[in-house]
């Protein structure tokens, strides 16, 4: 929880919710009186910008008073004077709630996609990813690079284009330094790598961070089929189809749709990665791709990474309808929610957002893709699996622990089984 600038508080009677007012006003904790001159949206409440509400727990509000380090209880009362509190962090949560630590530790967290820890493209990792999973207690983090990245950039206006054509070649090069990045990371922080049914869970037994490692468009291919066999032997088990340059596996949603949705080639290769056993994620793509791949897929499909909108969402948006997320969930699939920072707030939003998507598909269907890293020099709003208790603590306002389990990895889990071989 962060609560940041000059603050004037009295507290009388700790109990549980907090209604804020406006700026000036009294904010009421079910009998405390808090009085402030300035205020920020705590990042990890539940904030509700329309009814002005912060879903806080009682305990939420004391630990908040104690890191201010100037209260004193006289009476049952509380005056406190200061500045900021340090955020409530993962670590806390565990610390401060057994019930949620237990819940933390039955499930297999996965997340869906990410870039985490510069796997998009820098020279070498920027912090240690494998540490901040074991503290968060994450399982599993399906990590990728963008195979048409040298050819892509982000705008001022935060969309990404396509820049210039590649040159022959340039894209699978391109892969197979990344490929090696891979490597090193593994060797370096200690990863295990997710390959065959059944490593995930031995993996959440074993408390290990594992990464289940994947490619984000299938650019790299070049029209060569056989280099879905030679990343398979590299380690991918996870295989986005398309993503935002122009691709010869069919159309994405934020290009001219002029391919008809899933090409013949889209076709060959989703019949290679169904012969050898990899994931097949339909995120970027056309509603008219993912209907097709429907079809030719012989196992689930992800969507790893979106919104679900109401309605039909705006031209060459990211996000999809709920009938768009009801083709995936056609398959026994999962479609992912992402930690958009231009459209969520907090991680209470972003649990909103899980929440949205669990209305469209269901409980079994949606899992976290939170595209950790992939929104530029502006973080998503989850970007620290140390943070996962926090997330698995917000959950627990809106859904029962079998539900949790299952949208917080299980989901993911059981596609990646059905997906994978054994050899």
């Amino acid at each position: 929880m962060k609560w940041c600038g000059p603050l004037i508080l009295a507290a009388m009677a700790v109990g549980c919710g907090v209604t804020v007012k406006d700026k000036g006003s009294d904010v009421n904790v079910s009998g405390v009186s808090l009085i402030y001159t300035d205020w920020v949206p705590p990042s990890d409440s539940n904030w509700d910008k329309d009814s002005a509400v912060i879903d806080l727990s009682r305990r939420d509000v004391l630990r908040s008073m104690a890191g201010l380090g100037v209260v004193t209880l006289t009476g049952g009362a509380g005056t406190l004077l200061g500045a900021c509190t340090a955020a409530r962090s993962g670590a806390d949560v565990l610390a401060a709630d057994p019930e949620i630590a237990a819940l933390v530790d039955s499930i297999g967290g996965v997340d869906m996609h990410s870039h985490a820890a510069g796997a998009g493209g820098r020279p070498k990792p920027t912090y240690d990813l494998a540490e901040r999973m074991r503290t968060g207690r994450m399982t599993a983090v399906c990590l990728e690079h963008s195979s048409d990245a040298p050819v892509i950039r982000r705008e001022p206006d935060n969309r990404i284009r396509t820049v210039r054509q590649p040159e022959p070649g340039e894209l699978w090069r391109h892969t197979q330094r990344r490929l090696a990045w891979f490597d090193d990371l593994v060797t370096e922080q200690g990863f295990r790598r997710a390959l065959r049914p059944g490593d995930l869970e031995a993996a959440h037994r074993d408390r290990t961070p594992t990464l289940v490692q994947a490619i984000e468009g299938c650019q790299f291919l070049e029209g060569k089929l056989e280099r879905i066999a030679e990343v398979y032997r590299r380690g991918v088990r996870h295989l986005q189809l398309v993503h935002f340059f122009r691709s010869d596996m069919g159309d994405n949603q934020t290009e001219p749709a002029d391919q008809g949705g899933l090409t013949p080639f889209g076709r060959d290769a989703i019949t290679e990665c169904n012969r050898l056993g990899v994931v097949i994620d339909v995120a970027h793509a056309t509603m008219k791709l993912v209907e097709a791949a429907a079809k030719a897929s012989k196992t689930p499909l992800i969507l790893s990474h979106t919104a679900v909108v109401e309605g039909q969402p705006a031209a060459f948006s990211r996000r999809i309808s709920r009938e768009h997320a009801r083709l995936v969930v056609s398959t026994g699939g999962v479609v992912g929610v992402w930690g958009n920072p231009s459209t969520l707030r907090s991680l209470g939003d972003y649990v909103d957002a899980v929440a949205r998507a669990v209305d469209a598909a269901g409980a079994e269907h949606v899992g976290l893709g939170t595209d950790n890293s992939g929104f530029g020099a502006t973080p998503a709003v989850w970007d620290d699996y140390r943070d996962f208790p926090v997330v698995v603590r917000l959950m627990r306002k809106r859904f029962v622990p079998d539900e949790i389990r299952k949208i917080a990895g299980g989901n993911y889990l059981r596609v990646f089984n059905l997906s994978v071989r054994t050899s």
